[in-house]
């Protein structure tokens, strides 16, 4: 089953668009353990996936973010996305792509400021060879992200256009099975929606904590909302998923 089945069946079977960011931090990688599991046991049917960025990895190790996280994520039948946001070379994404793909992730999280060739492309090539998905990121949810994302650059037609529009044709040549657009932005995930059509999932983090509202996102197009610390940082992790969590249409978007 490809990622995009995965999480839409997930979608639909939790009847939630929210996807857990575990994101947490703690200096005693026990604890870190223990916390995670909890949060995920406790949220387990109210979400569609779980999205793990660097601070897990860096905390825990690869191998027991694996064990701990990966494994009962895949156990309960929701998929797994690494935050990675590859921008490196080629061959070095490919070896992260790949160490992250064989831990047990069913998607990454890449950065279209790679480029294609010796950048981007051995990153899709390892996706497709082993049934997994890569994300791109389009427009960041941090209020710093218009320095560079609503930049203007020039196509190679010559035409100009806001870099995240740039970025959201390269997700649509390049073959990812989403973009990544901040929910603190419903205009640009609104243009963005226009640009990919009805069919291409938008992950938009930055519900909660970073301001963004669930309903405007919705709104706007965003197919999957990323939550973190509104759920992970609340006294009752499961009733703030529940405050948050809208159905998907019977489609999954």
């Amino acid at each position: 089953m490809s990622f995009q089945d995965k999480i839409q069946s997930a979608a639909l079977r939790n009847q939630t668009r929210t996807v857990l960011a575990l994101d947490l931090e703690d200096p005693d990688a026990s604890q870190l353990v223990k916390r995670s599991r909890e949060v995920l046991a406790r949220v387990k049917d109210c979400i569609c996936a779980v999205k793990v960025n660097r601070q897990l990895v860096l905390g825990l190790g690869l191998q027991r973010v694996a064990d701990s996280i990966l494994k009962p994520a895949s156990d309960l039948s929701l998929p797994t996305i690494m935050d990675a946001k590859l921008n490196d070379v080629g061959h070095t994404n490919e070896f992260m792509a790949r160490t992250y793909f064989d831990a047990g992730f069913d998607a990454v999280i890449a950065s279209p400021t790679a480029g294609w060739k010796n950048g981007l492309d051995s990153v899709f090539e390892t996706a497709r060879s082993r049934n997994r998905g890569v994300l791109l990121l389009t427009y960041m949810s941090n209020p710093g992200a218009e320095t560079f994302y609503a930049l203007t650059a020039k196509e190679e037609d010559g035409a100009e256009k806001p870099v995240f529009e740039i970025m959201t044709r390269l997700a649509l040549e390049w073959g990812a099975q989403g973009v990544v657009v901040g929910a603190t932005k419903p205009h640009i995930i609104s243009r963005v929606r226009q640009l990919v059509g009805p069919i291409m999932p938008i992950y938009s983090p930055g519900v909660g904590a970073q301001g963004g509202k669930p309903s405007e996102a919705v709104e706007a197009g965003a197919t999957y909302l990323i939550v973190g610390r509104t759920i992970y940082a609340a006294p009752d992790p499961r009733a703030a998923a529940l405050s948050i969590r809208t159905p998907p249409n019977p489609l999954g978007v």
